[in-house]
């Protein structure tokens, strides 16, 4: 029973490394599967922290100081990895005074780590391991909680503002993060004074990680909740001006497509005839842009009707203009009809697979 702490301990760690670990490897081969960068930038923060667990776990086993000070290392990589994944999910850029605040966090805890005194910052304690103590267990605390919050927070206003489609999936992120950020730094810091608090932290920690990880493989609609909102893609005939297809993945004001299509070619006439410029790609106003995408080509223009633009958004009407170009090569060339396009909601389905619906479910 005397080892029984220590064998608790290197099992929490063994298993959260392992659950983190192969949750960071589906989710890399999942983002060079879909060519997802965000993706690619959640799975880097998992699997370092699998390698931060692993050499943890190894620490506690051989009460090892300089192992359980060299775990620090891929830990004070994976953070970044986090705030610059939650930015970008939440803003598409990311806040420079954020990760300021952070670069200046992480150069204390790794000053502190490896270049003072290790008998003022840790204890190999008999039957248990090696525990962290003074003022690098506090700067460690607020490490956690910076990242902890910011994570929480990203995941709170993601499932405030999710649609009833995903309200389940977001319920799940939601207790996910919640466990995995707040809860955890609070058994972390209570850790400090009961060290059994420290096996429970980590298990909770990998729990919720593991939850979040599952959810979003299952459905990443839910990381572009807060970036932008789709309301609509147009397929308009610029020469007849006509819309030869639309869908709609949130409820718009009526709209009338020929006039509305009208009125965009006149526009882009007008802006040409006097700036010479070339053709209009997008259209700001108060509360949503009008993205436009004219094929080289043909005829005609994709237009997506959203809160705010994104490079995700950009990108994805101009892969939806070519695939349309490529199926209906045939019907483009000859009269176009409306009601000849209606196969093309499999391409917005194939290509916008990202983009949450905000339509009611029935």
């Amino acid at each position: 029973m005397d080892n029984f702490d220590n064998f608790l301990l290197v099992l929490t760690t063994s298993i959260t490394g392992t659950l983190l670990a192969i949750g960071g490897i589906i989710t890399f081969i999942h983002a060079i599967k879909k060519r997802n960068q965000l993706i690619l930038l959640f799975s880097a923060m998992w699997l370092l922290y699998g390698v931060f667990w692993f050499i943890d776990a190894a620490a506690h086993y051989l009460y090892s100081i300089p192992l359980m000070a060299v775990a620090i290392v891929p830990q004070l990589i994976a953070v970044p990895c986090i705030i610059i994944f939650i930015e970008l999910v939440r803003k598409e850029h990311v806040n420079p005074i954020k990760i300021s605040i952070l670069v200046i966090i992480e150069s204390i805890v790794f000053y502190i780590t490896f270049f003072m005194n290790p008998n003022d910052n840790w204890n190999i304690i008999a039957g248990y391991g090696v525990h962290n103590k003074g003022i690098l267990r506090y700067s460690q605390i607020i490490f956690i909680f910076y990242y902890a919050l910011l994570y929480y927070i990203w995941s709170f206003q993601t499932w405030r503002k999710a649609p009833k489609s995903l309200r389940r999936s977001t319920n799940l992120l939601f207790i996910g993060s919640t466990l995995f950020s707040v809860v955890t730094a609070i058994m972390y810091t209570l850790g400090t004074f009961i060290r059994t608090f420290n096996s429970i932290a980590f298990i909770v920690h990998s729990i919720g990680a593991i939850t979040n990880i599952i959810v979003i493989l299952k459905d990443p609609r839910i990381i572009y909740i807060l970036p932008f909102k789709a309301y609509r893609i147009l397929v308009v005939d610029t020469n007849e001006s006509v819309a030869l297809f639309k869908y709609d993945w949130a409820k718009v004001g009526k709209l009338e497509e020929t006039m509305f299509s009208m009125m965009l070619q006149a526009i882009g006439n007008v802006l040409d005839d006097i700036l010479k410029k070339g053709e209009v790609q997008e259209i700001q106003m108060d509360r949503a842009v009008l993205i436009i995408h004219h094929d080289k080509n043909h005829s005609i223009a994709s237009i997506l009707i959203a809160s705010k633009s994104s490079k995700s958004l950009r990108y994805g009407l101009k892969r939806f203009n070519e695939k349309f170009v490529n199926v209906f090569q045939t019907q483009l060339d000859g009269e176009r009809k409306v009601g000849m396009f209606e196969e093309t909601r499999a391409l917005v389905d194939n290509v916008f697979d990202y983009v949450p619906s905000y339509k009611a479910v029935s």
